[in-house]
């Protein structure tokens, strides 16, 4: 079974397919977030890492940049822990 937390250090896949800074800004939600399926289409980790969109932005100019790190998120203690 995978945890939570077996993703740390892993990369997340880009996509081929890289927005350019307007298309960006154009499918902010009127709350001023993106939705996990839009970043998903992009290539974006959920939660998205901080520095996404200059991540985004740079690939777009046609600059060699590596593949966003899928975030750490904090594991899930299974039950026999808790007790």
């Amino acid at each position: 079974m995978r945890t939570r937390g077996s993703r740390v250090g892993r990369h997340c896949p880009m996509s081929t397919y890289v927005p350019s800074p307007d298309e960006v800004a154009a499918a902010q939600t009127p709350k001023g977030g993106w939705t996990k399926k839009q970043l998903a289409e992009w290539g974006v980790p959920w939660p998205p890492p901080q520095g996404w969109r200059k991540h985004l932005d740079a690939k777009w100019r046609g600059e060699d940049v590596p593949p966003l790190e899928i975030p750490e998120t904090p594991e899930t203690p299974d039950q026999d822990t808790l007790f």
